[in-house]
């Protein structure tokens, strides 16, 4: 049951992330994904602001339900527990993202109070989304049915790390920057999501009493 719920969790987080994502940037005029934040569709004063800061509260409500139960499903061990938390952190920063929208066009000049909170809780998430991958990969070298889940660490921590970088209006293609770092933090999630659902909980797995 646990299982399922984990799964169910991040694979709908994912998706309504995704659909969300592409379905209001079609009804947003003129918008480019390459240069232009995802936080741009859930801006105050847009048509698609309400729909996209409500699908972050739930995407990342759902996130972050999907990483703490995650504790209880895979090998103990204080990475392991370190990386699930900074993960649901990574989830809380997407769903505080739609509780505190930015400006019109996220405008860095005369930010207003939810724009700043916008930007340094969804910072803070992005950082420790990166950070738990990193933790949980760690952890996975001692797992092993689950030791792919290092090297695909590195495969999605690495680019997520070097995109962050690039984060800012200095930046021809943040846009595409932050693609790059919602699909590695996605692509790692569901795969954690996959092998929590064929995993048993780790209290079924404690050795059996001497007799």
């Amino acid at each position: 049951m646990i299982r399922n719920l984990a799964f169910g969790s991040a694979v709908l987080s994912v998706l309504i992330l995704a659909v969300l994502t592409v379905a209001t940037g079609l009804a947003y005029p003129d918008y480019d994904h390459m240069s232009q934040f995802i936080s741009e569709l859930g801006a105050t004063g847009t048509a698609t602001g309400p729909a996209v800061s409500l699908g972050f509260i739930v995407s990342g409500g759902l996130l972050t339900l999907f990483w703490l139960l995650c504790i209880g499903l895979f090998p103990r061990s204080p990475l392991a527990t370190a990386g699930f938390i900074l993960s649901a952190l990574n989830g809380l920063g997407l769903m505080f993202g739609g509780v505190f929208p930015c400006a019109f066009e996220c405008s860095l000049v005369d930010a207003t109070p939810s724009a700043v909170l916008h930007d340094v809780l969804g910072g803070i998430g992005y950082l420790a989304g990166i950070a738990g991958i990193c933790l949980i990969a760690l952890a996975a070298r001692g797992w092993p049915r689950d030791r792919f889940l290092y090297p695909l660490g590195l495969a999605c921590g690495i680019p997520a790390a070097g995109a962050i970088w690039l984060l800012h209006p200095g930046f021809e293609w943040y846009g595409a920057a932050q693609r790059v770092l919602e699909i590695a933090l996605a692509i790692f999630a569901l795969a954690v999501a996959f092998t929590a659902r064929r995993s048993e909980p780790q209290a079924a797995k404690r050795p059996p009493r001497a007799a």
